[in-house]
């Protein structure tokens, strides 16, 4: 009885939108993302601006690639 009262617990205090990523994470995806040709140009933008609400670190930026 009391692995249920705990799973019950469990499930009622976790929401599965409730999840983060590092920053360097959300840099990989985000490199896929646009790699990914079947992906339109909103599709892009939509995915990479949806996971950087999953970083919770504020001074996140995007990694520069190539010459400046």
């Amino acid at each position: 009885m009391q692995g249920i009262a705990l799973l019950v617990l469990l499930l009622s205090d976790h929401h599965p939108s409730h999840w983060e990523m590092s920053c360097d994470d959300w840099n990989e995806v985000r490199i896929e993302i646009l790699s990914d040709e079947e992906l339109g140009s909103d599709a892009h933008e939509y995915l990479i601006d949806y996971f950087r609400t999953k970083v919770p670190e504020e001074q996140c930026e995007p990694w520069q690639f190539g010459r400046k």
